[in-house]
């Protein structure tokens, strides 16, 4: 990833936008978390863009270990990849879990940004059945992941994060106050961090499903297996995974001074470092986004 460099103009039409933003803003810290859900969203789009990948490949590797099974036989477990619709078991428990972190992330957007108490009640109740579906999904994804080596620790570490976060969002009651909202998103914070953090470290299973998928059996043209005709092919697949652990690293420091701006009330110092944050992030996934793009 050494083609990630600074880029003058872009972090110039960046702050541009930025201070649009401000000049539209009356209420304190809104403009600062427009731009930080902003920049998370970046990071949300390159990871569907990385699961749709794994997508295919998850389905290539189990339908090949399915292959010895007779047509007369059927297993509910194995519905998602008899059929090509959605995600098979594993991706979809991905995807869920950084549905989940986008929903914490636009809700305390929502929070800064003045939205009323019942609005954000219904915020609240929308991410605990999000994060409850997080779970279901993670749940069913258990006996695909065995089949694929880091893949179990993957699932086991997000669903015990997104099992802490659930019970958190159900406290919040019908009346809650806006103080109310604001705590259970920083009480929620360490296993949303956490929930992320698995993401990251699942990563390399995930590239374990893109490289199998590669494979051809019987194939001695190469050690791995993988024909030669689709090494560059790879190569891709790591770039385009390596460009979303770089945007996920940027994104758990912005979301952790998100937070600590929530925390202080959104004191000047704290809003000042939300900006430069969301500004780098904004930056690096132009940046990666131009990588994927190259020829």
């Amino acid at each position: 990833m050494g083609h990630l460099r600074p880029n003058v103009q872009l972090l110039s039409a960046v702050l541009v936008v930025f201070y649009s933003i401000s000049l539209a803003s009356c209420v304190s810290g809104v403009a600062e978390f427009q731009l930080y859900v902003q920049a998370f969203g970046k990071q949300y789009e390159q990871g569907q863009t990385v699961l749709d990948r794994v997508a295919r490949a998850e389905r290539i590797v189990v339908r090949r270990r399915m292959a010895g099974t007779s047509a007369s036989d059927f297993n509910p477990d194995q519905a998602a990849y008899y059929i090509d619709i959605g995600d098979p078991p594993i991706t979809a428990s991905i995807r869920a879990s950084l549905k989940s972190l986008k929903d914490y992330n636009d809700a305390l957007g929502a929070l800064a940004s003045g939205e009323r108490a019942e609005a954000l009640v219904a915020r609240a109740g929308t991410l605990t059945v999000a994060l409850a579906g997080t779970v279901t999904a993670l749940g069913a994804a258990t006996g695909a992941a065995a089949l694929v080596p880091g893949a179990s620790q993957l699932v086991s570490q997000a669903a015990g994060a997104a099992n802490q976060a659930v019970p958190i969002f159900q406290r919040i009651g019908a009346h809650a106050s806006r103080e109310s909202f604001r705590r259970q998103l920083i009480e929620a914070y360490p296993a949303m961090r956490e929930l992320m953090l698995a993401m990251r470290e699942g990563t390399p299973a995930m590239y374990e499903i893109m490289k199998r998928s590669y494979v051809q059996r019987g194939s001695l043209e190469t050690p791995t297996g993988i024909p030669s005709s689709n090494v560059a092919e790879l190569e891709k697949d790591r770039e385009l995974l390596a460009g979303w652990v770089v945007l996920i690293d940027r994104s758990l420091a912005a979301m952790e001074t998100a937070v600590a701006t929530a925390m202080s009330g959104a004191s000047p110092g704290d809003l000042a470092a939300l900006t430069a944050a969301s500004v780098e992030l904004q930056v690096l996934a132009v940046q990666v986004q131009d990588i994927r793009k190259r020829p």
